[in-house]
């Protein structure tokens, strides 16, 4: 009898305690869904997002946010990366662009969005109507060829619409230095939304100006640029020629007592790219005067007649001064352009001719220390993300003065091998023939690239020619207000080569002889995106981050170890946990019954 009562208790015990777990986890389980929901319900109200990467890939930079927020209406965004039958690659940008769009939304309720097939459920002859819209609005499909050999069709970008304007996107971006588009065209997608939103909502878009009449390089050698500053800007060519009112408006106030007025500047920023001819002093008033009234320039300057042209049929040439007359307009501004040429054992290599072989002209490459490549910048946004920069023939720049309105930053600098040149000099190809001494490359860091801001001093301040008496009439400045500057010690970083075949150019940076791109074009826009003081377009611009890539090598080496380790490891780890949840629960229950 005793054994049956200890017996019964034991069991009684034994199924109250099942009854009171089962009860206390129904409770648990009840109260976690509770929480969940309030817990979504609460986010609903309040976004809250936490980056873990290092470089905050995946944050909206504040620029971002605060344009976002500040939308006076809505923009309403038709994205055409949408379609089953595109190649993984490209629905996987899709889902990124949808993704980046989402986020948008999440910080205005101005953002609108829809992801579309444009081909789902049409014919071909619907497609072709279709895609010859997309032609005449500026996106245009692009054709991918499948392994079945058949051809499908992706358009790459989106429309944007902000009240009664519309404005085609590319979205699809290809990396200058690798056939890899899709990594680069996501760590571009921010910039491009970003932009095509300003340029839909600006009311005033920002005005640039090409300079004429100098000897400057013309609309061909400078179409890639153009075509580039086009997406953003207003761009014009503009010839001086001694009018004063050619980079400002200028307007009779009042005849009777010949005042006369002004609005302002014509153009936000004038780019002034590789003149070969004298200013005369009424061009360089006008342009000293243009700075003085808030006017920002890029100088891309070659201080000296050397170019690649001048080896065209000729091993060498007599390299001189360019008389430009602009040597006190800079010194003014606070910096020196030297007449001299920089050879740089960080250069690019050029094919020379070293033989005929089966009525074929045989090349080989050598290193042309005249054609340096750059890959020293500074911490600033202009050159935050670029990493090489292809010039030829360039000088030195000195910053002088000590006008303490003017701040003074280098930009990009030669290697830590280089030697200058001083002119007149003769530049021959035989210098490729000689080992060089390193004795000689004994100089480092020669500064290419210079911005300088503040307050200018007019170059003319107290010393206007005889006959300029009538200019103090035309709202003469003598200081001007707080603007910006950018010189370049070479010309040819903007210069493109143009494809007379396909009427096309390549970019800005394109090695004809390598076919590398390097990075001139975004260095180019990211100076105009400055001088025009995009600053929230430029801090997007030079947000960078670089995609984790495997080691291909290690990959190959250690083959076997990683398979194992991906399929095994997993098990193995499942199996820890387990046995440590078991233990850990016989030890518990195992004190209970004690």
């Amino acid at each position: 009898m005793y054994y049956l009562a200890v017996n019964g208790n034991y069991y009684y015990t034994l199924m109250k305690n099942k009854i009171k777990y089962k009860r206390t986890a129904i409770i648990t389980l009840v109260s976690s869904l509770f929480i969940l929901f309030l817990l979504n319900v609460l986010f609903s109200f309040f976004y809250l997002r936490i980056d873990l990467t290092a470089d905050k890939r995946n944050s909206l930079s504040p620029t971002t946010i605060k344009m976002l927020k500040e939308l006076p209406e809505r923009v309403y965004i038709k994205v055409f990366l949408q379609g089953k039958n595109n190649p993984a690659d490209y629905q996987i940008f899709a889902q990124k662009t949808r993704e980046k769009l989402e986020e948008f939304c999440r910080y205005s309720s101005n953002i609108e969005f829809e992801m579309i097939d444009p081909v789902a459920g049409k014919n071909q002859e619907e497609i072709n109507l279709i895609f010859g819209e997309f032609y005449n609005k500026g996106l245009y499909p692009i054709p991918i060829s499948r392994e079945d050999y058949s051809t499908t069709w992706v358009v790459p970008g989106a429309f944007f619409s902000y009240r009664n304007k519309e404005y085609p996107v590319t979205l699809i971006v290809s990396d200058p230095n690798s056939a890899d588009w899709l990594d680069f065209s996501i760590q571009e997608l921010e910039y491009n939304l970003v932009s095509a939103i300003r340029n839909i909502t600006t009311i005033f878009t920002p005005k640039v100006a090409f300079l004429e009449g100098h000897g400057e390089l013309d609309r061909v050698s400078t179409s890639w640029i153009e075509w580039q500053l086009k997406r953003y800007y207003m761009v014009e060519r503009v010839t001086i020629n001694n009018k004063l009112n050619s980079l400002r408006h200028i307007f009779v106030a009042d005849s009777l007592t010949a005042t006369i007025g002004t609005f302002g500047n014509k153009y936000d920023v004038l780019i002034v790219a590789q003149p070969t001819q004298p200013f005369s002093d009424m061009d360089k008033y006008v342009i000293d005067q243009f700075i003085m009234n808030g006017g920002k320039v890029l100088w891309l300057i070659d201080a000296t007649n050397a170019s690649v042209d001048s080896l065209q049929g000729s091993t060498e040439f007599f390299a001189t001064e360019n008389q430009l007359r602009l040597n006190s307009l800079f010194f003014k501004y606070g910096v020196r352009l030297n007449a001299n040429l920089i050879q740089d054992l960080n250069c690019r290599a050029i094919p020379i001719p070293t033989g005929v072989v089966a009525n074929k002209q045989q090349y080989q490459f050598f290193a042309f220390p005249y054609m340096p490549v750059v890959v020293n910048f500074s911490t600033h946004p202009i050159v935050r993300k670029i990493k090489e920069l292809k010039i030829d023939f360039a000088g030195t720049i000195d910053f002088v003065g000590n006008d303490m309105d003017l701040r003074r930053t280098i930009l990009a600098t030669t290697s830590e091998k280089t030697k200058v040149v001083p002119t007149p000099s003769i530049v021959t190809l035989n210098v490729i023939k000689t080992k060089p001494n390193p004795e000689e490359f004994y100089r480092m860091y020669d500064p290419i690239a210079v911005l300088v801001e503040g307050k200018f001093t007019s170059a003319y301040k107290g010393m206007l020619p005889l006959e300029f008496d009538t200019i103090k009439e035309f709202n003469y400045k003598s200081e001007s207000k707080e603007t910006r500057q950018i010189f370049v010690s070479d010309g040819d970083i903007i210069r493109n080569h143009f494809d007379s075949k396909t009427n096309q150019p390549y970019p800005a940076g394109f090695d004809f002889y390598t076919k590398k791109n390097y990075d001139n074009t975004d260095f180019l826009l990211n100076c105009v995106n400055y001088l025009s003081e995009d600053d929230n377009l430029l801090s997007i611009r030079a947000k960078n981050f670089k995609i984790g890539m495997l080691n291909q090598v290690a990959v190959k080496a250690k083959k076997n170890f990683y398979i194992l380790f991906n399929t095994v490891g997993p098990l193995v780890l499942i199996g820890i946990m387990a046995t440590l949840l078991i233990l850990g629960r016989k030890v518990k229950y195992s004190k209970k019954e004690v």
